[in-house]
């Protein structure tokens, strides 16, 4: 065996070093727990046991903890994305930097799920059948469909398109909304502005059989030029410049009543204000997702009843919704909705999401159950 050198015994005293205090920064001073920059919580530190240990799941959940919760995340995560750009990458953990600048997040459909999906969606059809509610099915473009002029020259949509034909395929009586600009969508998140879910209330106005209010009888108000969404926030990269939130409000609105399970929301009218003070900024509009919402003007309220289905892109849109019917909105993510009497409580029913939810989580599955 050689002798070993000068440099060779440098190295190993410099990677020793580096793992004694990587390993005492991280029993000491973790990253905390909540992550603002990406919006959600980190692994904690796993509880040991012989079984964990035996099966190895124990060293795994070491390794989701070191990597997650090791001092300075939030800045390595930057250095990480600026050198996955810099060399040549193109995106970082799923997400595309646009030739604007916009961020746009890849989803991988599982058509497994959308079958899942689609089964729940038929038995919703029967039980409004059942019951006489009217009953539209309307999906949500992805921000990377409706954006796609922003994708970098070695993207291609072909994918995207076959998954739309797979949609179509599997759903054929829904309303696969399009025409969409992309000034209407936020440019760090996967939602649509107040701008594109108007779009969408013009579009929905023949199925729902509403006349739709013209945009002239909106005002804009931009309520916060520094939101950074989702995509912002899985991808890390440092530098981009972040979205304004800009609602689209008419005389009266701040006179609806809101409830989130049952309970009145802490906010006046449909917008809740304080969440632009935190990461989730779309939570603007009603204040996030909740298993059951309603919206309506009061206890004499006695428009037609809106049952709605939805994930969080109907979020934006109950505000213009809201104009025309008392909003009863479940989001099965967060419950188990008895669909039956909602449906027979209902004049007309909704089901609306994204396309990416309805390809990738099976939200709707608590429906079969």
């Amino acid at each position: 065996m050689g002798k070993v050198s000068f440099f060779d015994w440098v190295t190993l005293a410099v990677l020793a070093l580096m793992v004694t205090s990587g390993g005492i920064a991280l029993a000491f001073f973790p990253a905390e727990r909540m992550s603002v920059t990406e919006n959600r919580l980190l692994a904690e530190a796993p509880a040991f046991s012989v079984e964990a240990l035996a099966n190895g799941s124990y060293a795994a959940e070491w390794d989701t903890y070191a990597t997650e919760r090791f001092p300075g995340r939030s800045a390595l995560r930057a250095v990480r994305a600026t050198v996955e750009l810099a060399a040549g990458k193109g995106e970082v953990n799923g997400v595309i930097l646009g030739r604007d600048g916009s961020l746009l997040r890849r989803h991988t459909a599982n058509l497994a799920v959308l079958e899942k999906n689609r089964r729940a969606l038929a038995r919703v059809e029967q039980q409004a059948a059942t019951a006489g509610c009217p009953l539209t099915v309307a999906i949500a473009p992805r921000r990377i469909d409706a954006c796609a002029a922003q994708l970098p020259a070695p993207y291609r949509t072909g994918r995207e398109a076959s998954l739309y034909a797979a949609v179509r395929e599997a759903l054929l009586t829904a309303l696969l909304l399009s025409g969409f600009e992309e000034g209407e969508w936020f440019r760090t998140d996967h939602h649509w502005q107040a701008a594109g879910a108007y779009r969408a209330y013009v579009a929905l106005a023949a199925e729902l059989g509403y006349e739709a209010h013209a945009l002239s009888t909106f005002t804009p108000q931009t309520v916060s030029e520094s939101f950074l969404g989702t995509a912002d926030a899985a991808a890390g990269i440092p530098g981009i410049v972040p979205d304004a939130i800009t609602l689209l409000r008419y005389e009266g609105d701040e006179a609806f009543s809101v409830k989130m399970e049952g309970k009145s929301a802490p906010f006046a009218g449909l917008y809740d204000m304080e969440r632009l003070q935190t990461r989730d900024g779309y939570g603007v509009f009603l204040g996030g997702n909740y298993g059951t919402l309603t919206v309506d003007l009061g206890e004499g309220d006695q428009r037609p009843t809106l049952l709605l289905v939805k994930d969080s892109f109907a979020n934006a849109l109950i505000p213009f919704l809201a104009r025309h019917y008392r909003i009863v909105a479940v989001d099965p993510r967060y419950g188990r909705p008895d669909m039956n009497t909602l449906l027979a409580e209902a004049d007309k029913a909704l089901v609306l999401c994204g396309l990416q939810t309805l390809t990738e989580s099976p939200f709707l599955a608590p429906l079969l159950r």
